[in-house]
């Protein structure tokens, strides 16, 4: 059996019975070779019992792996979506906080100019609803009626108004330039969606006009005909009076989808050419035996920001008079 030296503690190999004194060779110490008790027999394996789990009680998650660092000059295993994200953060964290900020930067000024922009202009249309202003006789030229401007210049020396003689003259406003071809007095024809012919049924006066393009710029244009055109005064429309100044009333009607001459948008390019008609009902007492000269005004908003385009129209291009 094997005993250890009390003295040097050097492992020895004892062939002595129990009792009997050896000497250690290794430091010459004398000890005593103890009883050593029988080897006690084989135990059997404990019994190990198991506690039954608690209802809706969930084991713990293992622990994550900590990735191993891939070997110098390997390709390695690429980190998991979760780590990509922390470690991508921590290298552009400086980047990514300035980005940051630079945002709640901007949505802190767009709500800043929204709140002014509602006490500037909101408080004072009922909460900041726009109001749709719709054309009426009272706001519709106004200041511009084509009776009263002719009035003030026959009647007010220091009022000029230049009245273009349309069978000698054409006009020109932001390159525009707009001739009176003609004016008919008698029934309007057209095509309906359908591209069939219709008539008005009665007679009306329409005026035909020449269009082209006389600037270096593309112009884009709207008629004439039926349209109302927004002015810092309220609404301006084309106007036709005569001497006697009865009143012509534009309209559009409903029913004619494609009318002689007209044109209802263009963009005319520098040098093009083009036509436009306009349609003016009048009242019950006209007598077309009494026109001798028709009085024109075309609102210059059509192609610009103001002005008109101001004829006068003899007798002699008049069609349907006779």
């Amino acid at each position: 059996m094997q005993l250890r030296c009390p003295h040097c503690t050097t492992v020895l190999e004892i062939q002595s019975a129990a009792g009997t004194q050896v000497q250690c060779p290794t430091c010459s110490g004398v000890f005593l070779v103890p009883d050593m008790p029988a080897a006690p027999a084989a135990a059997a394996p404990p019994v190990i019992q198991t506690r039954p789990k608690s209802p809706g009680r969930k084991s713990a998650p293992a622990p994550p792996k900590q990735p191993q660092s891939a070997p110098p000059g390997g390709a390695g295993e690429e980190p998991a979506d979760g780590e990509a994200g922390v470690s991508f953060f921590k290298q552009h964290e400086k980047l990514i906080f300035n980005i940051a900020a630079g945002g709640f930067g901007a949505v802190a000024l767009f709500l800043v100019f929204a709140v002014a922009k509602y006490l500037i202009m909101g408080s004072s249309s009922g909460g900041g609803e726009e109001v749709e202003v719709v054309a009426t006789e009272t706001n519709t030229n106004v200041g511009n009626r084509i009776q009263d401007v002719l009035d003030k210049s026959e009647n007010d020396p220091n009022y000029y108004i230049n009245w273009a003689d349309a069978s000698k003259r054409n006009l020109r406003i932001d390159g525009l330039r707009v001739k009176v071809h003609h004016v008919e007095w008698g029934e309007v024809r057209g095509q309906d969606e359908k591209g069939e012919l219709v008539t008005s049924g009665r007679p009306f006066m329409v005026v035909y006009l020449e269009l082209a393009n006389r600037s270096g710029s593309p112009i884009d244009f709207k008629t004439w005909y039926g349209t109302e055109f927004k002015s810092p005064a309220g609404f301006r429309t084309a106007q036709l009076s005569d001497e006697q100044r009865n009143t012509y009333y534009p309209l559009r009607f409903d029913d004619i989808a494609k009318l002689k001459w007209n044109t209802p948008e263009k963009t005319f390019a520098p040098k093009d050419e083009g036509t436009d008609s306009v349609v003016f009902d009048v009242g019950e007492d006209f007598n077309p035996q009494t026109v001798q000269n028709l009085y024109l005004d075309l609102p210059g908003q059509a192609v610009g920001d103001g002005g008109s385009f101001r004829f006068k129209i003899p007798r002699s291009m008049i069609e349907g008079l006779d």
